[in-house]
């Protein structure tokens, strides 16, 4: 892949500490982006603004902020666009691991995984999509995942129907949208080699043998593939739509699980 597909473009990152987020900003560092890096935890941004300028590329700038909160979001993205001048992306990549068995989750537990991501991705794209309009462009992108769409995981059913929502989300913002030249997509992985993935691994055990059933979630290898994807295989997804590449496709729920989805 050629080294300047995001050159001159600008994005904020929100979620970017994660393994699919950490991963897209080395990417788009490597791509030619200037960065604002966000999140709840600023050692762990700081930290990977260190690598990244490591290898030569221009360090992102840190601005912590609590997707759960309004106005935290709406100071964020006004300091994003004040340390890039201007956003061209906003990638969206959080999440609020909370795996049970659905007897198991409260109200509590569920409001809190909507919040992380569905109302948290609402609340960026609120936050940025003005700025996008002024512009007269902008692209979104949102990481979803295979459960929005296939929700046989039994200890991620918060999550799975928080991901039905966010590619809502993404379908009606991309309609209202594109006419004002703002692209909004979605990203949907299947299981990806990190540490959540073993924990949901763990918890769908613990699930299936509590009810004496065999999982229809399957192992991270249960694709037509035959292996797991690794959070560089969904950050070159994401560096496509965001690029030039990716310029006639708007309101896509990108599929990237290696054929793991069983749908037309």
């Amino acid at each position: 892949m050629a080294n300047d597909l995001l050159k001159d473009e600008t994005a904020w990152i929100v979620g970017a500490a994660g393994a699919i987020g950490r991963a897209t900003a080395i990417q788009f560092a490597v791509q030619g982006a200037a960065l604002v890096l966000s999140g709840r935890n600023a050692d762990s941004l700081n930290l990977l603004a260190d690598e990244i300028e490591s290898q030569g590329l221009s360090r992102p700038k840190i601005v912590p902020v609590d997707i759960a909160s309004r106005e935290s979001v709406d100071n964020g993205a006004r300091a994003a666009i004040s340390e890039l001048e201007k956003v061209d992306i906003l990638i969206n990549s959080t999440t609020n691991p909370i795996f049970a068995d659905f007897m198991d989750l409260s109200d509590e537990d569920w409001m809190a995984v909507m919040d992380t991501k569905a109302f948290g991705y609402m609340r960026t794209s609120r936050a940025i999509l003005p700025h996008m309009r002024e512009n007269g462009r902008g692209s979104i992108i949102n990481v979803s995942g295979r459960g929005g769409h296939q929700p046989t995981s039994p200890s991620h059913m918060a999550g799975s129907i928080t991901n039905g929502a966010v590619n809502t989300l993404t379908k009606g913002l991309a309609n209202m949208y594109g006419p004002e030249g703002i692209r909004v997509n979605a990203v949907a992985p299947g299981p990806v080699k990190s540490e959540r993935y073993d924990r949901i691994s763990k918890a769908n055990q613990v699930v299936s043998d509590a009810m004496n059933l065999k999982s229809r979630a399957g192992t991270g290898t249960d694709n037509t593939l035959g292996y797991m994807s690794t959070p560089n295989d969904i950050a070159d997804a994401i560096v496509f739509l965001a690029s030039d590449m990716g310029r006639f496709m708007t309101g896509e729920i990108l599929r990237v699980d290696g054929g793991g989805t069983v749908a037309l």
